[in-house]
């Protein structure tokens, strides 16, 4: 569990994990379904466009800071994952009757973004308290 909480570790898997959520946004529309299984019309593209863009600077400033990660940043990744996750859990149980996720593919894709997401942030706070604590 130690390693696990190391924010060093942290900000690489959070610059990895952003890099192929910024990679599938940026893939062209013909794409998506097959992908990631969801129904997205096309104001649903152009907003993943936006979004995968800003998850890709996350994921660039999680790479360029991993080797000397910042507390603050760290706060910020943490809630950052923790508050994407329950988005995605609320926005799944709001729109479930939209379309968007009425295949298997995408309810594999949403389950594995919440359990991810939730896993990274508690981590995250893990190791932001450790590192704290040992100062």
């Amino acid at each position: 569990m130690k390693k696990l909480a190391d924010l060093k570790l942290l900000f690489t898997i959070v610059a990895v994990l952003e890099f192929f959520y910024f990679a599938a946004a940026m893939m062209p529309p013909s794409w998506i379904r097959p992908v990631t299984g969801w129904e997205l019309n096309a104001d649903g593209h152009w907003i993943t466009k936006l979004l995968g863009l800003a998850l890709g600077i996350q994921a660039y400033i999680a790479w360029i800071f991993r080797k000397n990660p910042s507390i603050g940043l760290a706060k910020g990744l943490a809630f950052y994952q923790v508050t994407s996750a329950t988005i995605d859990w609320v926005m799944w149980s709001v729109m479930k009757d939209e379309g968007i996720f009425n295949n298997s593919l995408a309810q594999f894709t949403v389950i594995a973004a919440i359990v991810s997401h939730y896993i990274l942030g508690i981590l995250l706070f893990i190791g932001i308290s450790k590192t704290q604590g040992s100062e």
